[in-house]
């Protein structure tokens, strides 16, 4: 199946008129900070001082237009600022995908984000920061903040993903998630967003076959996530809350806030607040992120960050992380 759906997606864009315009585009990101990590575990990879690439990138897009559709591809890879040693990869897989766009919707097949996955990350302002993972442990750089499900982080393969227009200020979306096997346990997925003036809202649904084919969520488990914002001049607050399947009996909830303001017109500040409790998880607790982004150049920022959890098992780590870098985006 897996062939049959990308020979179609790499005919379709084939076959599209491409004589109006052709645009590519190279950019990358580079984002390291000197963090101080309190790990609260004697065994942990990281305490005390460490310099942390948070997920530097470099990647490449490009999009031919026709009559009235555009075809487009994207592909990204890591590239690690604070590798020291020999052995580490200049680059580093992240995602590759390509599709097309138009009055119809838009259509995208390859590897990445899920539909689940992208209100998570639009919402946390410290994604691909140090701080207090989805797991509660300190994140070297990578995934999302305490109070986000795992299925927030990392990329899937074999998407196909369909979101439609805007039908007057609602978009749906749906996913299909292949899976290689002879099995045929593909993952599927579903959702609406809703946007009016300062207000947004959405839900999102994503189900897994016998194997695990959507990143993060377990075989033959399902998740379910509610969403919302407000943006106003100068501050914006958003919601969100999860609830993800760990069996056919369990499940664990996630909760999520995020609150921003722009300080001054170079000066923003933002703290996430984030909760867990379930069935079956060990890391039940409470976590809260904070900090300040300072924008120094036209693509330069600065940052400085405080991230701690404080877990309902006493027995369970309780790390922390002040964090100070820099963000610059070419």
């Amino acid at each position: 199946m897996k062939k049959i759906v990308l020979c179609a997606a790499v005919s379709a864009i084939c076959a599209v008129p491409v004589t109006a315009m052709a645009e590519a585009d190279f950019y990358g990101q580079l984002r390291i900070s000197l963090d101080s990590v309190d790990a609260d575990n004697a065994a942990a990879a990281k305490d005390g001082l460490t310099v942390t690439d948070n997920t530097s990138v470099f990647g490449f897009k490009a999009m031919s237009e026709g009559d009235g559709v555009k075809a487009f591809i994207h592909l990204q890879a890591g590239a690690k600022a604070d590798g020291n040693d020999a052995a580490d990869a200049a680059f580093t897989k992240r995602f590759y995908f390509g599709g097309l766009k138009g009055d119809f919707g838009q259509v995208a097949y390859g590897l990445m984000s899920s539909a689940y996955k992208m209100p998570g990350f639009k919402m946390d302002p410290f994604y691909n920061h140090s701080s207090v993972n989805v797991s509660g442990s300190v994140v070297n750089g990578a995934g999302g903040t305490y109070g986000l499900s795992p299925v927030n982080n990392l990329f899937t393969d074999n998407a196909l993903q369909y979101t439609s227009p805007a039908m007057g200020g609602l978009t749906l979306n749906i996913g299909l998630y292949v899976d290689d096997s002879e099995a045929d346990e593909h993952g599927t997925g579903f959702g609406a967003a809703y946007k009016s003036g300062n207000i947004s809202a959405g839900v999102q649904y994503a189900s897994n076959g016998d194997n695990a084919t959507i990143k993060n969520l377990n075989a033959d488990s399902t998740a379910i996530r509610v969403h919302g914002g407000y943006k106003a001049d100068g501050w914006s607050a958003a919601i969100s809350a999860e609830q993800v399947e760990k069996s056919s009996t369990t499940d664990d909830t996630y909760l999520f806030l995020v609150g921003k303001a722009n300080i001054s017109d170079s000066l923003e500040a933002a703290v996430t607040l984030g909760s867990v409790s379930g069935d079956t998880t060990a890391i039940e607790g409470t976590g809260i992120t904070a900090g300040v982004f300072k924008t120094v150049a036209k693509k330069t920022q600065v940052f400085g960050s405080l991230s701690t959890v404080s877990l309902d098992d006493d027995t369970q780590a309780e790390p922390s992380v002040f964090s100070v870098g820099v963000i610059h985006k070419f």
